[in-house]
């Protein structure tokens, strides 16, 4: 049987939804799947980031460890999972744009109220976006 090509691809400002992302990466690789963990870059600018200290203090080691996903990483992936915060969808919605047609695109929204999830069968690859839920 051939491992699956995991793409985790997230969004995060203060660290929830990258613990969320690595949950997702970790049961891929227990699934025994291949995975590449990506961070899309911020859309605001450094001097909007820099007004809010945990965002900065968060961002400093993020960036570090991680790399934007690349053309590349949707072209390997067979799965694209994407984790996003619940408050800054912008990122997580243009990188969607950039991708390619023919994708799966299962949209998954879990809040404290209800859990809402539609499909849309277009290719081989999936992408699922998933948002932590609101405390």
């Amino acid at each position: 049987m051939t491992a699956v090509n995991v793409l985790v691809v997230f969004y995060s400002r203060y660290g929830e939804t990258e613990r969320l992302a690595l949950a997702a990466g970790l049961g891929a690789v227990q699934a025994r799947a291949n995975i590449r963990l990506r961070r899309l870059t911020d859309l605001a600018d450094r001097e909007f980031i820099g007004g809010d200290a945990l965002w900065s203090e968060n961002l400093q080691p993020m960036a570090l460890d991680y790399i934007a996903p690349r053309e590349a990483d949707a072209a390997w992936a067979d799965v694209i999972l994407l984790a996003e915060c619940p408050d800054s969808p912008g990122e997580t919605q243009e990188y969607v744009k950039s991708l390619p047609g023919g994708l799966n695109i299962v949209r998954i929204v879990d809040d404290a109220a209800s859990r809402i999830a539609s499909a849309q069968a277009q290719g081989r690859q999936a992408v699922a976006i998933v948002r932590e839920r609101k405390a």
